[in-house]
């Protein structure tokens, strides 16, 4: 939930699947949302990386430059920039918002706000950084297979301590990784880095396990993209999604305590209005 000119609103994070299917059926989806969560109470909001996967199906993007120009909605941030602010905010504790921009409030002079939004988007380095999530997408997956054969279980399958230490291991060394200088700062006062001040990176080092270790599914390139969105589940009210991660974050929910401030709903819950 976050404060606007001493107004509450929700948060409504739709994954990219989500947003895809949303832009294809524009009023159904947009009715189904509002008899829900309220509109008026929520932003819808989305990824950056939702946006650069929509880039590369031009259809779906230039509809989403007619539709979200006018529309309330916000864009979240991707996982590094959401973890730079918890680095950032790590010894004040003060509340996050997890927003970058909110495409409806862009105002020029001379454009209008399609071209307005597709100007903010192409001279913010968003299109040069989407090739680069791209190029990326298999180097990460990789390195998220590769630590299925350096934890293997005691017995057959995963005790909940086991995993509690596999994501203990998981997002301290992702911390390291990303951040050294940081990591150095808080071992030199003789202290243990605080995981629960990262909750976007519990967030996705619980979600790569659940996707990876108890089942050996086979991992795809579409993996990556949920791991990345996962990061920002702790910030948001209300999480629209596909069946696998939707089942997911509700196993981490009940096993682990952990992601209890949001409620996660499959796309089909929320297109028959089961919710």
């Amino acid at each position: 939930m976050i404060e606007i000119n001493g107004h509450s609103y929700n948060l409504c994070l739709l994954d990219t699947n989500a947003l895809s299917n949303l832009l294809k059926n524009k009023k159904e989806w947009i009715s189904k949302i509002n008899s829900r969560f309220d509109l008026s109470k929520t932003f819808i909001c989305y990824s950056i990386f939702s946006l650069s996967e929509l880039w590369y199906t031009p259809k779906l993007f230039k509809e989403y430059l007619n539709y979200f120009s006018d529309l309330p909605s916000a864009v979240l941030d991707g996982y590094e920039s959401i973890f730079q602010k918890e680095v950032d905010n790590y010894n004040k504790q003060n509340p996050l918002l997890p927003i970058v921009f909110a495409p409806y409030s862009i105002k020029d002079p001379v454009k209008n706000p399609k071209e307005a939004l597709k100007y903010v988007l192409e001279t913010n380095l968003f299109v040069n950084r989407t090739q680069y999530w791209k190029n990326s997408q298999k180097t990460i997956l990789d390195g998220m297979v590769n630590l299925i054969e350096n934890y293997p279980p005691k017995n057959k399958k995963y005790s909940i301590k086991e995993i509690e230490t596999f994501c203990f291991i998981a997002s301290t060394s992702q911390i390291v990784l990303r951040n050294i200088e940081f990591a150095k700062e808080v071992l030199a006062q003789k202290e243990a880095i605080d995981l629960n001040r990262f909750p976007s990176i519990k967030s996705t080092s619980y979600v790569v396990y659940y996707k990876f270790y108890p089942d050996k599914r086979t991992p795809e390139l579409s993996d990556v993209v949920d791991i990345i969105i996962s990061s920002l589940l702790p910030y948001v009210d209300f999480f629209i999604t596909e069946k696998n991660l939707n089942h997911i974050v509700k196993q981490i929910q009940r096993k682990h305590d952990f992601l209890c401030n949001v409620n996660s709903f499959t796309i089909k819950d929320v297109l028959q209005n089961s919710l």
